[in-house]
């Protein structure tokens, strides 16, 4: 049976656009949806997002812990995309941008040459890196009571839906991105903490993972985009007024208002 992509990413467009929970695709939408299936309904949801105007910015990788992997029952992140408009100012997350939003502090990195294949290691990466930058995603999913599996995660573009970014551009090179921590605090209390390894062991394996995702459709990861390499530490709910801070060991710390 042909399956219908279209209608799919119609469905989880309209929750996008309207800021409005849905239903999880596979509960009726999309039944039979292969982990395949579901990136092919998200490029034609890209697409959707492009009619309208939106500039693709770069690739961001999800569910980069080995805990979320067993929660959710796979062996590898999965990929989505920010676009230009997502981007919030350095200081501040609007709100009424989002249903039930989440923050997740991450290491950006951005590249000096394009990588592409299957055989890349961690040295390769590290070896054409630019800089890196400290960053936050807004992650909000569509789905009703974060009630959803991998399939239409995926398909809802990995929850992406915003992120700040530092403005200080950092050598790698000078410390072990690996071992970068990073304290999160919610209204100046300490909400979570956590290193570069909680992304897949190394946030340049994020990179890895990302060009071996890309090589099968016969892409590269592209120089000079600001690619969101995966969350390091749990992700608080967050309401107007909340303060949220983020402390890094080399990387600029960032602190953001709800409005």
């Amino acid at each position: 049976m042909e399956k219908n992509y279209q209608a799919v990413a119609d469905y989880v467009f309209e929750g996008q656009k309207n800021r409005k929970e849905i239903t999880k695709i596979t509960k009726d939408l999309a039944k039979d949806y292969t982990v395949e299936d579901a990136y092919k309904a998200q490029e034609v949801l890209l697409d959707l997002w492009k009619k309208e105007g939106a500039k693709l910015l770069a690739p961001k990788m999800g569910l980069t812990s080995k805990a979320k992997w067993d929660q959710m029952g796979v062996d590898s992140p999965i990929v989505g995309y920010i676009f230009e408009d997502m981007i919030e100012t350095m200081n501040e997350i609007q709100f009424d941008r989002y249903i039930h939003p989440k923050v997740e502090p991450e290491i950006g990195i951005v590249l000096k040459k394009n990588l592409k294949g299957n055989d890349l290691t961690i040295q390769d990466v590290l070896d054409n890196i630019d800089y890196v930058f400290s960053c936050v995603e807004v992650i909000d999913s569509r789905y009703e009571n974060f009630d959803f599996d991998l399939v239409s995660v995926i398909a809802d573009n990995t929850s992406a839906a915003g992120a700040v970014f530092g403005n200080e551009k950092t050598d790698p090179k000078a410390f072990d991105l690996s071992k970068e921590t990073v304290k999160l605090y919610v209204n100046d209390e300490i909400y979570a903490e956590g290193d570069g390894s909680a992304v897949l062991g190394h946030p340049a394996e994020a990179i890895v993972a990302l060009a071996k995702h890309l090589n099968q459709y016969g892409e590269e990861v592209k120089a000079g985009q600001p690619i969101m390499t995966g969350g390091i530490t749990a992700a608080p709910l967050i309401q107007p007024g909340d303060k949220i801070r983020v402390e890094y060991d080399h990387l600029q710390n960032l602190e953001i208002t709800v409005r």
